[in-house]
């Protein structure tokens, strides 16, 4: 996601008129792609039914490939969104990249001039900084070339139905067949096994105990991939693993998928207190974990915990946990998870981002205090439970917070921060640069819908965001080999 220019419900279209015409043009001349077409100054409408599209900017310099957006339902059926996408072909499969995505009523200018973009598509230098406006009209796309070297638009093949197949299969294989919770015994040598992990975790200093302590610093070299506040919603978790090339990464030891905390607790209407989507969400979280022991971690968040104080609209959600885990799978089981809360990292760092669950400090913070934060409750608690400051809450965070804590990470100024626990809205899953912040990012993956993540480009974080898939049901149902 990312350049995409969107305009306010009131006079719409009136408003896509009027910014198209200062551009200095109209609408165009209708044109039914069946060959390559070659656009000259003025400007074409291709009818929303001759997708896909192939761009090429330039004299065959970059290649661009628009397809429509799609889902899959429980069924395991295609469903055509609205959206359009927009991706680089020359993209390898095995590489985590990127795309733009463009929405009823909205434009875009595609050119190396803008950052993200760049990073994206990696245009080369006769790329013009805006080269092609693409304009996504009432029933047809709208195409005007701004570059003296060309741009042409072409017809593609539709993208083969399942494409992501095998990915579907290969999760299958990870999870041990059908995605279900296990059984009490398999449950608890599972946690066991993946405490036992943590206790010599990766990429942490230890602390003062001879444990890893609470910063979790991620090498350069491996990419991160960060989902924040899933809250039950294991599609989500699954759409996300079956999505670009993250899965491939993760199995070649380039990416890190990292939890930013609370993939417990649905906040749903009406399923506050539902928990067997919380169990199956952290079975599925420990076999990743014990599959791919250093390409994945989880931040503690304020619902990793069983706190009679971790309640939501009054329902008591972490004394349910606690009962519900006690009553179906044990007190040994019971007390394996409370290990593995006191186990986990608070902060996760490299070169390009810093991320934890819910806030910078506003007190005192250094790396060292990170490392030892079992000695710093005060910490846990703003890391975990504070939000911005707002006239209710004037003990929240502010920008000159932000600013501290990436200068006592040794981070430069402009380093993305990314936090998770403060949705701003019920409708998206991420928000750029929030309270005016620059580089200060909130994800919140939960929502049924839509899931965001961040990843790293070439050198820039991206925020990427995904329709849900079926994804439970389409794995479910996989015909299995019986050989």
């Amino acid at each position: 996601m990312a350049a995409r220019r969107s305009f306010r419900p009131s006079s719409l279209w009136a408003r896509l008129r009027a910014a198209v015409a200062r551009l200095g043009f109209g609408w165009g001349h209708d044109l039914k792609l069946g060959e390559a077409y070659q656009l000259g100054s003025g400007k074409v409408r291709v009818p929303l039914d001759g997708l896909p599209i192939e761009i090429t900017l330039g004299r065959n310099e970059k290649r661009l490939h628009l397809y429509p957006e799609t889902r899959i339902d429980p069924r395991g059926h295609l469903l055509r969104l609205t959206s359009i996408v927009i991706v680089d072909p020359s993209a390898h499969r095995r590489r985590i990249n990127g795309f733009l995505r463009l929405t009823p009523k909205s434009w875009l200018a595609l050119g190396s001039g803008e950052e993200v973009q760049q990073a994206l598509f990696n245009y080369p230098p006769t790329v013009d900084e805006q080269h092609l406006v693409v304009v996504y009209g009432r029933d047809a796309l709208v195409f005007r070339n701004l570059s003296d070297a060309g741009s042409a638009i072409g017809p593609l093949p539709p993208e083969p139905a399942w494409v992501r197949e095998g990915l579907f299969r290969r999760l299958r294989a990870i999870f041990g067949g059908p995605i279900r919770l296990l059984q009490r015994d398999e449950a608890l040598r599972l946690i066991e096994a993946v405490n036992a992990l943590l206790r010599q975790e990766s990429y942490r200093a230890l602390d003062e105990r001879g444990l890893p302590g609470g910063l979790l610093d991620l090498p350069p070299a491996i990419t991160p991939v960060l989902v924040a506040d899933m809250h039950a919603q294991v599609d989500n978790l699954l759409t996300v693993l079956s999505q670009n090339a993250f899965l491939a990464a993760l199995e070649e030891r380039q990416a890190a998928l990292v939890i930013l905390g609370d993939a417990v607790h649905c906040e749903l209407d009406g399923q506050l207190r539902e928990m067997e989507g919380s169990m199956l969400m952290m079975d599925l979280i420990f076999r990743l974990k014990l599959r791919f022991p250093e390409q994945v971690f989880y931040l503690r968040g304020n619902h990793d915990s069983f706190s009679e104080e971790m309640s939501k609209d009054g329902v008591p959600q972490g004394l349910l946990w606690a009962r519900e885990l006690s009553e179906r799978r044990g007190a040994a089981y019971l007390k394996a998870m409370e290990e593995f809360y006191g186990l986990l990292p608070y902060v996760v760092a490299s070169r390009d981002f810093v991320a934890c669950h819910a806030a910078p400090p506003t007190s005192k913070v250094s790396r060292e205090m990170l490392v030892q934060i079992h000695r710093h409750p005060r910490l846990i608690l703003e890391l975990t439970n504070n939000r911005l400051q707002r006239p209710n809450r004037p003990l929240g965070y502010r920008r000159r917070d932000v600013k501290r804590f990436r200068r006592c990470l040794g981070l430069d100024p402009d380093t993305p921060l990314i936090v998770g626990h403060t949705p701003i809205d019920r409708e998206q899953t991420l928000w750029l640069n929030v309270d005016g912040i620059a580089n200060h990012h909130v994800l919140f993956s939960a929502s049924p819908d839509q899931v965001g993540v961040f990843t790293r480009v070439g050198d820039a974080m991206v925020p990427l965001r995904y329709p849900v898939d079926a994804m439970t049901s389409v794995i479910n149902a996989l015909r299995v080999d019986a050989n």
